[in-house]
């Protein structure tokens, strides 16, 4: 996936289909960094829930690993 096919899901919850074969759940987000970018992967409940003192938060994933995203509809965020 290129980044400006991918900046349509930055941040947002979504199904992504991997090269693995692999299909996970969860949202990928954009940091900047002095080199450039950096994407990073969390579970919705990771990303979105209340922080846990002293971890860090998700990790780092190349966005050349990921084939296909799906944005999840809000219905079924929340219900899961």
């Amino acid at each position: 996936m290129t980044r400006r096919e991918f900046l349509r899901y930055n941040d947002q919850p979504c199904r992504f289909r991997m090269k693995s074969g692999k299909v996970v759940f969860g949202v990928i987000w954009e940091q900047e960094t002095t080199s450039g970018f950096q994407y990073c992967f969390a579970s919705l409940q990771e990303r979105f829930g209340p922080p846990k003192s002293g971890s860090t938060i998700g990790m780092t994933i190349s966005l050349d690993e990921i084939i296909a995203a799906e944005p999840l509809p809000l219905a079924d965020v929340l219900a899961g």
